[in-house]
């Protein structure tokens, strides 16, 4: 049987995941009219075409959705092949919120790569919501309810909200007050944990408020004030002592991080190692953190 010229296959994956031709070229560094020929060559080869142009631009007909399932499975494993004889090191890609990496992901990451040498993992952070397929990302780490339709979700951590301080400040609950309170980009957290444990008296409206829950951690590692943290991205400060936990119930909260990849990934076993490596990361710092109390939010 005739086989499709993999350069094809390429350009059309590119295509199909970006949806642009423009976008695709942008990619692959060539131009459009060289994207355009070679998804006309294929189409040629196959005998149909495996997108509908539309006003709007270009959307997969079922035929190409088809073949798009087929070409990334067959197009990872020759560059899984291609690694492995080259000798080359497999680059994993993770996007995740600066705090989850900055406090929790990057402190533990060094250990995963003496461990396996040959896998690169690169780290994107920041806030928005990725699209796994359209940016060519493998795993994202999401802050949410674990309900993501078409992707795979495993739980890593709980969400348990506590208040620390530095060593400097006096860590009790008699001692908080509103001005010193530093707020994760809004005031909310606070007055739902003062309100769950019955600290009415409590000013939740004063206080500053942070870019985000790292900017208050920093803020609460210099002394500046109390910051209320997800416990599970903090053991390393409060295990050294650089922060110190109030002896107050922790508010449970029905959000959780959980690690997102597209179901087909694992096919690849460097990318099963990396997630294996990950959910034992999670599994041993959730074992590590103390019994105590908590609150539901």
């Amino acid at each position: 049987m005739p086989k499709p010229p993999l350069d094809t296959l390429r350009f059309f994956e590119a295509v199909a995941r970006r949806l642009s031709v423009k976008l695709a070229a942008e990619e692959l560094h060539v131009t459009p009219g060289a994207v355009s020929q070679q998804l006309r060559k294929l189409e040629s080869f196959l005998g149909q075409p495996l997108f509908e142009r539309r006003a709007r631009g270009l959307e997969l007909n079922a035929a190409g959705r088809d073949y798009l399932d087929a070409c990334r499975q067959a197009l990872e494993l020759i560059d899984h092949a291609t690694a492995r004889l080259t000798d080359a090191r497999r680059v994993i890609l993770l996007s995740c919120t600066p705090s989850f990496g900055a406090q929790w992901l990057l402190p533990r990451l060094q250990g995963f790569m003496r461990e396996h040498p040959r896998i690169d993992v690169h780290v994107s952070t920041g806030n928005r919501v990725v699209d796994l397929a359209a940016e060519n990302i493998h795993f994202a780490v999401r802050h949410g309810l674990g309900d993501y339709p078409g992707l795979s979700a495993c739980k890593l951590l709980d969400d348990e909200l506590t208040p620390v301080c530095a060593p400097a400040l006096p860590a009790r609950l008699d001692a908080l007050s509103g001005e010193q309170l530093l707020h994760d980009e809004h005031r909310e957290d606070w007055r739902l944990w003062s309100r769950a444990a019955g600290l009415d008296r409590l000013d939740c409206e004063q206080g500053v408020v942070c870019v985000d829950s790292n900017a208050a951690i920093e803020a609460a590692l210099a002394g500046r004030g109390y910051a209320l943290a997800r416990r599970s991205l903090l053991q390393a400060e409060l295990a050294a002592g650089r922060l110190r936990e109030l002896p107050a119930p922790r508010l449970r909260s029905a959000l959780a991080y959980y690690l997102i990849h597209r179901p087909d990934l694992l096919r690849d076993p460097e990318m099963g190692v990396f997630k294996q490596w990950l959910l034992e990361q999670a599994a041993a710092a959730q074992n590590k953190s103390p019994p105590g109390g908590g609150l539901d939010a």
